[in-house]
């Protein structure tokens, strides 16, 4: 069987592993993964190299695999194969749902769904496979498990293979950030230096139609405002008395929601503008009283970010939102008045935007150390309900603002994790520098060997573990995470080891569409027959570059 019959019989077989995202699912996928490298030959001599390891602390006891080939010429120079094994859920496929893991069954009733002219198209021509996990990202992982197998078959190279497997990509991240001590963990076992990473996603279409074949030498960063909106509570006949949270919510959302202002931009790439992800009132039963408070936060991508420009920006559309929805309400006012012939007179309510680190502190200030200990014991509960980490995040926000002594409306600005760093080779760097030379060999191999067209491009903007793979920037690092709400009581970043890391990294994989939707497609041709020889190429040369 060639490489590519090889991939596609990996790929079939993790594709019909469910392994749903954020559910104890995805050790089935881990345990696949494990089952497919232990029939490799090294492994089974080797044993030892091939682990399944728990992510500390998960609450899901979630495993990664890690499978480390060390070649037959002693070497410490290291590359890593990596990428993550959880995929989205299928409620999308409707009836279909319970073929979203079948791709060949899936692909002869898949038109039975509403689908894009596009769609419809690629399924026609049969160079396209269909199904949840196809493109995101399975293909990526049977790429990397193969080129494992065949590479260390070969051992025609001085130099080590790490494959890592992940869960968790599609929620928090848990997964690769639970791998960070791991990795440092081998460097110190096995005396590695890691020369490269290649995050093995597929490369994606910038616009509906667009053919154009990718490597990313860097990911978008990602950054969650989460806002507390705190109005003022009244029986709904006495309504124009109150402020309803849920209005200052929607202005807010009014104003930021694909809000240009928002975009990052840098080399030439922009980010996508700003979404809400989540906007709810606390309100827990139903009564005829007004909700006291109300909670959204938003996806903002990151190219170039300084969190105190951002706060400064979200501060300021937080006071207009405040503002405009005061003005509602009173011309709101005025008109009742006016067809109730009544002159109802309302409480003056002044715009106000606090920072929730500042409100933390001043609780702590107030309450001491016994709060400090309420808010863990709450933390530990909410896991054990296993309650996501952005419902906790919200809920600590609810409960510090409760034992705030300034109960005035307001809006209360924090972060939500997860925070994912945007980073990028840096030609500063001598080994970003290296890899960046041997990336662009690549390209030209692709060119002039495979006859395929491969741009570079400097920011994958679909988020990845990549953002994991060390430290850009130290200092404004440090600054965005003491910010992330529960972080170190229930969300781990760990900035010491990334700044010890700092790999060279590029997404390099197949070519795909529509991640998360249900006409999701990995296409055939160029996946599984060009790109795992442009990989190998390119893991070659890049061994010689520390011959």
């Amino acid at each position: 069987m060639n490489i590519k019959d090889k991939i596609m019989d990996t790929l079939l077989k993790l594709v019909e592993v469910r392994g749903i995202s954020g559910t104890e699912d995805e050790n089935l996928t881990a345990n696949k993964i494990y089952d497919i490298i232990s029939e490799i030959d090294y492994f089974n001599n080797n044993e030892e190299k091939l682990q399944i390891l728990q992510i500390e602390g998960d609450p899901l006891k979630r495993h990664f695999v890690s499978a480390l080939f060390c070649s037959s010429k002693p070497s410490k120079n290291t590359i890593v194969l990596t990428g993550h094994l959880d995929v989205v859920d299928v409620e999308d496929y409707g009836h279909l749902k319970d073929l979203a893991f079948k791709p060949l069954e899936l692909m002869k009733k898949i038109d039975e769904l509403p689908l894009s002219e596009e769609a419809l198209k690629d399924l026609k021509s049969g160079d396209w496979l269909f199904g949840r996990g196809t493109a995101d990202m399975k293909f990526g992982l049977s790429l990397g498990i193969e080129i494992l197998r065949e590479l260390s078959k070969r051992d025609d190279f001085e130099g080590n293979l790490l494959f890592l497997a992940v869960p968790g990509e599609e929620s928090n991240s848990e997964g690769m950030l639970g791998a960070i001590p791991h990795l440092l963990t081998l460097k110190k076992q096995y005396f590695l230096e890691y020369i490269g990473l290649f995050v093995t996603e597929c490369c994606i279409p910038k616009e509906v139609g667009e053919e154009k074949k990718r490597i990313y030498l860097g990911t978008s960063g990602k950054v969650m405002p989460l806002f507390l909106f705190v109005g003022k509570e009244t029986h709904v006949y006495e309504s124009y008395t109150g402020l309803n949270p849920n209005l200052l919510a929607s202005e807010l959302n009014r104003l930021l929601e694909l809000n240009p202002d928002f975009c990052d931009e840098d080399r030439g790439d922009i980010t996508p503008p700003p979404i809400c992800l989540k906007s709810t009132d606390l309100k827990e039963l139903y009564s005829v009283q007004t909700p006291l408070m109300a909670a959204s936060y938003y996806n903002i991508l990151t190219l170039n970010l300084s969190v105190d420009d951002l706060m400064d920006k979200l501060e300021k559309l937080a006071y207009q939102a405040f503002d405009n929805a005061i003005n509602i309400v009173e011309e709101n006012i005025e008109k009742y008045n006016v067809i109730s012939k009544s002159n109802n007179i309302r409480e003056k309510i002044e715009p106000r935007v606090l920072n929730f680190g500042e409100v933390y502190e001043e609780v702590l200030k107030e309450k001491g150390e016994k709060f400090e200990e309420f808010i863990k014991e709450k933390i530990k509960l909410w896991r054990e309900e296993k309650k996501d980490l952005q419902t906790i995040a919200i809920n600590i926000m609810k409960e510090t603002y409760l034992q705030y002594s300034d109960k005035a409306p307001c809006i209360i600005i924090g972060f939500a994790p997860p925070y994912y760093p945007n980073k990028h080779l840096s030609l500063s760097k001598k080994e970003d520098e290296i890899l960046l030379k041997v990336i662009e060999d690549g390209v030209r191999f692709s060119k002039e060997e495979l006859k395929t067209d491969i741009e570079l491009d400097h920011y994958y903007m679909g988020l990845c573990d990549m953002s994991y793979t060390g430290v850009e920037d130290l200092n404004n690092l440090s600054n965005i995470v003491s910010n992330i709400i529960g972080i170190n009581e229930c969300y781990y970043m760990p900035v010491r080891e990334l700044s010890q890391l700092n790999i060279p990294s590029v997404v390099l994989g197949g070519f795909g569409k529509d991640f998360h939707k249900h006409s999701e497609r990995v296409n055939i041709s160029y996946s599984f027959s060009l790109v795992p020889n442009i990989l190998e190429n390119i893991i070659y040369n890049l061994f010689k570059q520390y011959d």
